[in-house]
């Protein structure tokens, strides 16, 4: 434990908010180290040791609490049917070793966490996933982050463990205030970190408000580079994922990232563009603007944009991109929980209110995922065959099938679940049935005024059998019946 981590606990008596405040606030002994932003901060030196000082501070902590399996420690392993005898000659020869030493300090220079699992995987030489327990060992976490030739180093004991939760984020705070930007390697990394403690101790509301606080100042503070654009990035991702009110900023900070990080060195990547369109298109559907959404969508989708950085999106946005698999093949589901699936529906909802209706054939034909893969096929098909034609009510009785019981061995009783239950707000199928139905709606109005009609009475009844919502048939009869007028 750093001197510091001493000092601050025994000041505060081990408690957060304001015991921990003003204990900070004594031993920093400098009025200017108090911020509007977040309070007192530590001197940054007391915060950062050499390396050597590093790898021993964590090799003894780790040592300390995981270095013997204790009666807890012998419970856990034993839950994942690890030889415990083996298990403990291994920790006791892997602490025994110099190379014990590195390998610990090797793994937090590139993940900057490490977790009990994580030593056991360096033990075993194999990728471990054990219950998560309160505690393993009284201890939590070990965090590492280097800064400039130093390194800050912090404990997350299960004893107190709010007080050092909320400590961590008192350092972090105080090595963004202190530290230029470019000597914190992981910046991105240790400012999610932040906001995700702040989070745990105030509100969600807070934890955005403060971080975007602290990244205005950082941006205020250092010079233009790849870290600063990657924290202004972070910005909008935390605002999209901050709640209603943060909500509306969004198309502000990315007119504000556009407008200065859009050309020069540090330019915006086009995966990174794609980033700021998929949340504009989003943030468009959320207040109906349809024009935008239009714009947005088709850019998405064009060139396959987001389908060809999908990857590299996912692995480094997955808390803005909803990624489950694709299911192209099913007609019934949410169509919120994958990203592309996503934005052909909210695509096909603005081009049917601004009457682009044969843009939303041309979609279907183009894209089996914008519908599902029977009404691409019926699409694909030359003559349109009947056969085709069926094969959309078995997809949506299959689809039910694995909704109501997980297998397509049940579709009568399923069939009969669901449709006893769907149109109920309460029920576990609503949301499922309320967003297919709004999506096929939309799909039956482009088929009738674009005259696929041998289509659109094959889908509408399997729609009034299966996924019939009274609002939103009310609302296509009366297009049906508009449109005929016209």
């Amino acid at each position: 434990m750093l001197k510091v981590d001493e000092q601050v606990l025994k000041e505060s008596n081990g408690k957060s908010g304001q015991p921990l405040e003003e204990a900070i606030f004594r031993l920093s002994n400098r009025p200017d180290f108090q911020q509007d932003i977040f309070g007192a901060m530590l001197p940054i030196d007391s915060l950062l040791v050499n390396r050597t000082r590093a790898q021993n501070l964590i090799f003894s902590i780790a040592k300390k609490y995981w270095g013997k399996v204790d009666l807890f420690l012998h419970a856990a392993l034993h839950e994942i049917s690890i030889d415990l005898e083996n298990a403990n000659d291994r920790i006791e020869a892997f602490f025994s070793s110099p190379q014990g030493k590195k390998a610990l300090f090797d793994y937090l220079t590139i993940h900057n966490e490490l977790q009990f699992e994580n030593l056991m995987a360096l033990v075993l030489n194999k990728d471990l996933k054990l219950p998560k327990f309160k505690s393993v060992g009284g201890l939590r976490q070990i965090h590492l982050y280097q800064v400039g030739s130093k390194y800050f180093v912090q404990a997350i004991l299960n004893d107190r463990f709010e007080f050092w939760d909320a400590l961590f984020s008192k350092k972090i705070y105080s090595l963004f205030m202190q530290a230029p930007l470019n000597s914190i390697q992981q910046a991105n990394e240790l400012i999610k970190r932040f906001r995700f403690l702040v989070e745990t101790y105030s509100t969600l509301n807070q934890s955005v408000i403060t971080t975007n606080q602290l990244i205005t100042y950082i941006d205020q503070e250092n010079v233009r580079s790849y870290q600063l654009k990657e924290l202004h990035l972070y910005n909008v991702i935390s605002h999209f994922n901050g709640g209603k009110r943060h909500f509306q900023k969004i198309d502000a900070l990315i007119e504000d990232i556009i407008a200065n990080w859009g050309t020069g060195k540090w330019a915006l990547s086009e995966k990174e563009f794609t980033l700021l369109i998929y949340i504009k298109a989003i943030t468009a559907a959320h207040h109906k603007i349809t024009a935008d959404v239009m714009e947005y969508g088709k850019y998405l989708i064009m060139n396959d944009r987001l389908t060809n950085h999908s990857i590299e999106l996912l692995l480094e946005y997955s808390d803005v991109l909803p990624n489950l698999k694709p299911e192209p093949d099913s007609l019934v589901k949410r169509y919120d929980k994958n990203y592309l699936e996503q934005i052909f529906y909210i695509l096909i909802d603005a081009l049917i209110q601004n009457e682009k209706y044969s843009e939303v054939v041309q979609l279907i034909q183009q894209h089996e995922i914008a519908s599902c893969m029977s009404i691409y096929e019926y699409f694909d098909d030359a003559h349109h065959n009947e056969d085709a034609l069926f094969k959309i009510e078995a997809t949506v009785q299959r689809d039910i099938a694995f909704i109501v019981h997980n297998s397509p061995q049940y579709i009568l009783q399923s069939v009969e679940e669901w449709l006893k239950n769907y149109n109920d707000e309460k029920s576990a199928f609503y949301e499922i049935a309320s967003m297919t139905s709004s999506h096929l709606c939309n799909l039956l109005k482009a088929f009738f005024a674009t005259e696929h009609y041998e289509l659109f009475e094959k889908l509408m009844e399997v729609y009034k059998k299966y996924l019939k919502i009274d609002s939103h048939f009310n609302d296509l009869r009366d297009f049906v019946s508009a449109y005929v007028k016209n």
